[in-house]
């Protein structure tokens, strides 16, 4: 299995990318990963995601953390701008 497998890469109508199987963001894995949160307590707070695909959201943020981060400030600012 590829690490890519783990995830639901969307881009219309709207950017976002989905734990596979799951309603879950990487958005919300990657938050509390940087909150200084660990893979055990991610996966307690989500418990519909198996341990595996809270590690694969890590292991890919780490592993794409330019993209990541820049995928994750646009959502932000979307996120405002709805807010707005």
């Amino acid at each position: 299995m590829q690490l890519e497998d783990y995830f639901e890469f969307h881009t219309t109508p709207v950017e976002y990318i989905r734990l596979r199987g799951n309603r879950i963001d990487i958005d919300f894995v990657i938050e509390m990963h940087l909150e200084g949160r660990n893979a055990e307590e991610i996966a307690e707070r989500f418990p519909t995601l198996e341990r595996v695909q809270v590690y694969a959201a890590i292991t890919y943020y780490l592993q794409n953390k330019e993209a990541m981060d820049a995928y994750l400030a646009r959502r932000e600012k979307i996120a405002e701008a709805n807010y707005q």
